[in-house]
């Protein structure tokens, strides 16, 4: 299998744990599920972008694993609209979520939401 399609589908395996954590999060009303979920959401979004960067024809020996190289591959290679979403994400489900603690349930929801529209629309890229 190729590397962007592993990518991908660790993205994909990723946000279903996500979403799994942070059902049991809004269930159990338990903030400490809630950041497990955003911490899960944004290795998904890593992945992602790893699955993203390779089909621009980064290899992956080449990908960059730590949060400043990510940041100028994407500024490099990616799109405006998937940048967009890309900082959105490791503003919100990264820095504001599991560091800061500072998202509420509704707006994680938000954030989940936005991962898997990030996520569907690198796999229509793909086709």
């Amino acid at each position: 299998m190729a590397s962007e399609q592993l990518h991908l589908e660790d993205a994909k395996k990723l946000y279903r744990k996500a979403v799994e954590e942070f059902e049991i999060a809004r269930e159990k009303n338990d903030r400490i599920f809630l950041c497990d979920a955003c911490a899960k959401g944004w290795l998904s979004a890593i992945e992602a972008t790893y699955a993203l960067l390779v089909k621009k024809g980064v290899k992956e020996e080449e990908l960059h694993r730590t949060d400043w190289g990510r940041r100028r591959m994407v500024y490099r290679y990616v799109e405006k609209e998937l940048e967009w979403l890309y900082f959105s994400l490791r503003d919100n489900l990264h820095i504001e979520c599991y560091y800061e603690r500072s998202l509420d349930f509704d707006e994680v929801q938000i954030r989940l939401d936005d991962l898997k529209y990030y996520i569907e629309k690198i796999e229509e890229g793909r086709r």
